[in-house]
């Protein structure tokens, strides 16, 4: 086998694992619909905007170690020095943990003149209780990413895929049903993430010294050099988190709480595409640093068309999904977010653009990230002008024209700054054979489910079903490369195993 075969076949086997734990994290919406479903629109939009303010301020809080801990502790392993790996995570984790409090602490002071401003007293104790949620999510995204680091994924598929969801929808029915209100839901947030912190901490242990992560987060003085190289990741990550907040301020400014949660409930759709790029992440912050230390043009090339084919394969049928479908994904949440159908179309086509930047990462890695940071801002500065126009005349429809246009005018100039500085860019035959697949399936599942009685459960069902088979058919019928069987093979294998162990 030559050895961009084994190359391949060796990410695929890391993909694999990753494709599960998106496959087991879609039962997430599963908790929003409590929130809907039981406690009204009105209180779903209270959650959602507490939401929208806490995560954007969610980037600080991760300070860069994500990147900085990837960095440091896949040096350490192919150095043979876990105790090194273990000092290099205790470190991430102080930053973490102290930028944490901070944010919390500038939230909770904050809370009584954002509540002030929304004319809503009920929002500030809420917002206060939910500042604290970062701090656990966070923490356990540092071990977790330690263990990515060794290219062992199994362990963020069991606290991220398995264990997160399942822990906060049964700690948020809890909740809802003891009469918590929107402030039980917070608190049943806050736990699930501080519960999975503790299992990834567990998981690190098994392949790292905890005791050394632990002694270096409590002690001693953090490593400079993990301060140097994640400082420049906070302004990116606030202007990308700000991004996906500025449009529910807008709608919680000029609209009712009712549009803030329809809108809300588009966004939980949409993410999935953005999921399905980080679910790649792991396996190119491994295998990118090396192809680009040894300046390889044509490996890089290679390598990002590789990987951003493999996300069109799962992030173009979702946009179907969601550009085409959307009726039977709101119907869920409620009649009453029906008025979100066309926004979530919008929304999906944004989102798609951002799941296809994975040449981003030759940017990230490469040590040029202040050009993402300027390809965000001007999304965030395409936001800032338009919103104020078209949300009072539009609406949810506004503020998604508006996000979608900005992630794709975000993603134009990020293409453009990684094709300058590297000759990189991601496009490919096989990436145009995907998309032709996709668009046959959205055309004829269009048609299934405009042929079908006019009920929304009998209408998506059929219609999903129909553009699934074309989907697949016309992959078929173009020719899969080989690349992505050894990915199918390899998700199914891992599906198999995990179906054995848990027969046991």
């Amino acid at each position: 086998m030559s050895e961009p075969a084994e190359s391949a076949k060796r990410e695929a086997g890391g993909v694999g694992v990753n494709l599960l734990t998106l496959m087991a994290q879609a039962s997430m919406p599963a908790f929003q619909l409590q929130i809907s479903r039981f406690l009204g629109q009105d209180a779903y939009g209270l959650y959602a905007l507490c939401t929208s303010i806490v995560d954007p301020l969610s980037g600080i809080t991760m300070f860069g170690m994500d990147l900085a801990t990837t960095r440091a502790v896949s040096l350490a392993h192919a150095e043979g020095d876990p105790a090194r790996a273990a000092r290099a995570t205790g470190g991430a984790l102080r930053v973490v943990v102290a930028s944490g409090v901070l944010v919390a602490l500038c939230i909770a002071v904050a809370a009584p003149f954002i509540a002030a401003r929304k004319h809503d007293p009920a929002l500030m104790e809420p917002l206060r209780l939910l500042a604290l949620m970062p701090i656990g999510y966070h923490v356990a995204s540092v071990f977790l990413i330690a263990t990515q680091a060794k290219m062992v994924m199994k362990y963020d598929f069991w606290a991220r895929g398995l264990f997160q969801p399942l822990v906060l929808l049964a700690l948020a029915t809890a909740a809802i049903h003891l009469g918590g209100g929107v402030l039980g839901v917070c608190a049943a947030v806050v736990a699930a993430m501080s519960l999975t912190a503790v299992l990834a901490a567990r998981f690190f242990g098994r392949e790292f010294p905890l005791g050394v992560a632990l002694r270096t987060a409590r002690g001693q003085p953090v490593d400079r050099a993990l301060l140097r190289m994640g400082a420049p990741m906070v302004v990116l990550g606030l202007v990308w988190n700000l991004q996906g907040a500025v449009d529910l301020w807008a709608l919680a400014a000029w609209r009712s709480d009712v549009d803030v949660g329809a809108y809300k409930a588009c966004l939980i759709w949409v993410v999935s595409l953005s999921q399905v790029r980080n679910t790649f992440a792991p396996v190119i912050n491994a295998t990118l640093p090396p192809l680009l230390a040894r300046n390889d043009v044509a490996a890089v090339n290679a390598f990002i068309r590789r990987q951003n084919r493999w996300v069109a394969l799962l992030a173009m049928p979702l946009c179907v999904l969601f550009a085409g479908f959307g009726e039977g994904l709101l119907y869920v949440f409620g009649r009453g977010f029906l008025i979100g159908v066309p926004a979530l179309a919008i929304l999906a086509l944004g989102n798609l653009a951002g799941a296809l930047a994975v040449p981003a990462y030759v940017l990230l890695l490469g040590g040029k990230a202040r050009y993402s940071t300027l390809a965000g801002a001007s999304c965030l500065i395409f936001q800032l002008v338009s919103l104020p126009i078209l949300v009072p005349r539009y609406g949810i429809t506004g503020a998604a024209l508006a996000s979608a246009s900005g992630m794709v005018l975000s993603q134009l100039v990020q293409q453009g700054f990684t094709w300058r500085l590297a000759r990189v860019h991601g496009f490919s035959v096989g990436l145009a054979k995907v998309a032709a697949a996709a668009l046959a399936g959205l055309v004829v599942g269009r048609l299934a489910y405009a042929a079908l009685p006019a009920l929304i459960p009998v209408r998506f069902f059929g219609g999903v079903g129909v553009a699934a088979v074309v989907y697949l058919a016309a992959l078929v019928a173009l020719g899969l490369h080989p690349d992505e069987i050894d990915v199918a093979r390899s998700a199914l294998a891992q599906a198999r195993a995990l179906a054995t162990r848990l027969r046991r």
